[in-house]
């Protein structure tokens, strides 16, 4: 297994992924509406990696973006802040490590990228898992951040 940089040639084997990944956390995939930005990954992330198995099959994805300062969330937002997006994985990869090496590397890469906070949001009734290998690495639990309407847990991490 290992991490690599997404490139375009990639999309139509990442959207297949997505297909399969999402339900079977209880997620539907939606190209055209709140995955819109997913369908085209190249012109919507500039840091997007997927985990790739020795087949060179797409078995997981995550990405880190820029943050946007919003004052209306002053108290619990900082600056020069970024975001971990699409941490996703196959169920037949879990337990393995593999969710755990996709989030050290993006905390690594948002080191090198000058962020002095990390945020996410999740909607909780999908992501236990995740949630609980984001708080091994220290991320805490905060009030909301952001307007996403379907995210119900929002997390962030001193880089």
């Amino acid at each position: 297994m290992r991490l690599v940089g997404f490139v375009h040639f990639l999309q139509s084997q990442l959207n297949d992924f997505l297909e399969k990944c999402m339900p079977e956390s209880g997620r539907t995939f939606d190209p055209k509406g709140k995955h819109a930005s997913l369908v085209d990954v190249a012109g919507n992330y500039r840091h997007f990696w997927v985990m790739m198995d020795d087949e060179q099959e797409i078995v997981g994805t995550i990405a880190v973006v820029d943050l946007p300062f919003e004052q209306k969330y002053a108290e619990v937002l900082h600056r020069n802040s970024g975001e971990v997006r699409n941490l996703y994985l196959l169920k037949e990869y879990h337990g393995q490590g593999y969710g755990k090496k996709m989030l050290g590397f993006a905390i690594d890469q948002a080191k090198s990228f000058g962020y002095t906070w990390l945020y996410l949001d999740t909607n909780s009734q999908y992501s236990q898992t995740a949630l609980s290998i984001c708080e091994q690495f220290g991320f805490q639990r905060i009030p909301r951040y952001n307007d996403n309407p379907d995210a119900d847990t929002f997390m962030r991490l001193k880089l």
